[in-house]
């Protein structure tokens, strides 16, 4: 919902491309600083506990966009927000990753119920947008919030019992012993591969949340057809995480990975030339869904066997910061060449140094052990 709402609602109050790249790249900043302590403080208070005091916050936050449309506000809101949600995913994964124990299959209808909500969700905020303006938009965001906390209200997972227990409010603060243990799982070759993959695969997402909206956006294309694409690739990924596991059986984890972050990668670069046909753009979207739904429970699979001693909270809140590392470099960084080069040259410039890195990263995955 916030990839079509933000964008939409910078353009209108007249940022520019740079701007809106820096406030698009804001939302990951304290995620990528604080999701491994937000992984640690899962593991100590339990994970449905701090889902329901992320998702109380993600209610109140988008409520506040349509308020201000002042550069430093916005960007104020968007790290708040960031944090809100990027914690609430990774609470989600590490649930889905406890109660799964690796097991592809299971962690694929995860990812396909995650992709109902994502498929909903821009439509939905597309056409409030257009119908009633930015207060809507921003309204649908805040009550998928609340409908996660009405979701877990009575959830008990024998797989997080720190949520039964009372909480420990000394958990909160920062603790480097902690923090060090959780930095050498980077060491840890299976581990260390899905923060690189991590890194490239989720580089479609940071694209498709700032300047594909606003490439679309300024050719004239509404905010329900803007947010259909969006939904296109969300639900294309629901089959591509159904086709996971069968996949998996016919090519090793780590290779699917990179080939899944080509396609994707190449899809959603090739926006420029494939926005004057609607038709091209939905199956391009179609690809690029498939894709990144079919390598998001591969990866799980891989972060789950790869963790030594049950750290799934950390390992999340690990992959988390290097996801959202890249969703600040890249949305950034795009923003920066497209003042310079132009937002349709932007996309080409971001494909060809994401997809050289991808490149150098399944060189070096065939020294991996099996």
């Amino acid at each position: 919902m916030l990839s079509v709402a933000v964008p939409l609602y910078a353009v209108a109050v007249g940022l520019n491309a740079a701007q809106i790249g820096l406030i698009i790249s804001a939302r990951s900043v304290l995620p990528a600083v604080l999701s491994i302590h937000g992984g640690i403080i899962m593991d100590e208070l339990g994970t449905r506990r701090v889902l329901v005091w992320v998702a109380a916050c993600s209610i109140l936050l988008p409520l506040l966009f349509p308020m201000t449309g002042w550069f430093a506000v916005l960007g104020m809101l968007q790290l708040l927000l960031g944090l809100a949600t990027s914690l609430g995913l990774a609470a989600s994964q590490t649930w889905s990753m406890q109660t799964s124990h690796g097991d592809t299959a299971i962690l694929a209808r995860y990812s396909v119920a995650t992709r109902v909500g994502t498929f909903i969700g821009p439509v939905v905020v597309g056409a409030a947008w257009d119908v009633f303006g930015a207060w809507a938009a921003f309204a649908c965001v805040s009550a998928a919030a609340a409908g996660i906390i009405a979701a877990s209200a009575g959830t008990r997972s024998p797989a997080d019992p720190r949520s039964n227990v009372r909480p420990n409010l000394a958990a909160l603060l920062p603790n480097w012993t902690a923090h060090k243990q959780a930095l050498r799982l980077a060491l840890v070759p299976a581990v260390a591969f899905i923060l690189a993959a991590s890194f490239l695969r989720n580089a479609s997402g940071a694209i498709q949340s700032s300047l594909f909206v606003v490439h679309l956006n300024e050719t004239g294309m509404s905010g329900t057809l803007i947010g259909m694409l969006v939904s296109i690739a969300e639900l294309s990924g629901v089959f591509g995480s159904l086709a996971a596991a069968a996949a998996q059986r016919r090519m090793h984890a780590n290779r699917l990975v990179i080939v899944c972050t080509v396609v994707s990668l190449t899809a959603i670069c090739l926006t420029p030339l494939l926005a004057p046909v609607f038709l091209l753009l939905a199956i391009a979207a179609a690809v690029r869904g498939i894709s990144q739904g079919m390598s998001q429970p591969l990866m799980y699979a891989v972060l789950t066997h790869g963790v030594p001693g049950g750290r799934h909270g950390v390992s999340v809140g690990l992959r988390s910061a290097v996801v959202r590392l890249g969703a600040i470099v890249t949305p950034a960084l795009m923003g920066f060449i497209a003042e310079a080069q132009g937002i349709a040259a932007s996309f080409y410039i971001i494909g060809a140094i994401y997809l050289i890195a991808t490149a150098l990263l399944a060189l070096a995955e065939r020294g991996l052990p099996r």
